[in-house]
């Protein structure tokens, strides 16, 4: 099925723009990096912190992840590969820092509730009190059992069924096998599907 012409229009567009702004920021150009910023910040910061827990955490090693990417920019030979490369560093930063503090990544006691509440909070559609009420518990469920997950299941969870990206994308980020990462994003669905089926039918 082929895309409408003002979609692919767009698509061009956008890509036109991220070289431009890859080309540029080789150069050090800094005002077209900080674009480069603007448009995927908020989703490492998203990825980091559903990895940790922390939302210091996941700042901080979102500033890192960029000044390691501006740093060594010009080491990236398929501009087309950027995000993939991005997230790989966004990733390296995580397990980095894991090991220096010997912390589990994905800690229960890596942020409070109080800051993880409200870090949620930032992109929830207004509901009634009730819905209100329903979704966060809901959503705590689901949050305690991606951090319960085996690291290798959490990683490629948080990328595919929260930022959305395909297996080949998710594969080159993780730097596994296609077959692997499909295998362990399927199990990592069914342990999340049933810990929420068993979570929706003690509500009822």
């Amino acid at each position: 099925m082929k895309r409408p012409k003002t979609e692919a229009r767009a698509e061009d567009e956008r890509i036109g723009e991220l070289q431009e702004w890859l080309q540029r920021s080789k150069q050090q150009d800094l005002e077209a990096f900080h674009q480069l910023y603007q448009r995927y910040s908020k989703r490492i910061l998203n990825y980091i912190y559903r990895m940790t827990g922390s939302v210091a955490d996941a700042e901080d090693l979102t500033q890192e992840t960029f000044v390691s990417a501006f740093q060594n920019l010009k080491k990236l030979k398929d501009d087309g590969k950027f995000e993939s490369w991005l997230f790989t560093i966004a990733r390296n930063n995580v397990y980095q820092q894991f090991r220096k503090k010997q912390i589990p990544v994905g800690s229960l006691d890596a942020g409070g509730e109080e800051e993880r509440s409200e870090y949620e909070r930032i992109a929830a559609p207004v509901r009634d009190p009730q819905e209100e009420a329903l979704y966060s518990e809901l959503q705590h469920v689901v949050n305690e059992v991606i951090e319960e997950l085996p690291e290798k299941y959490r990683e490629v969870f948080v990328l595919s069924a929260i930022q959305h990206y395909d297996y080949k994308r998710i594969s080159e980020i993780v730097g596994r096998s296609l077959a692997s990462v499909k295998t362990d994003i399927h199990r990592a669905r069914l342990r999340v599907r049933d810990r929420v089926k068993r979570y929706l039918g003690q509500s009822s």
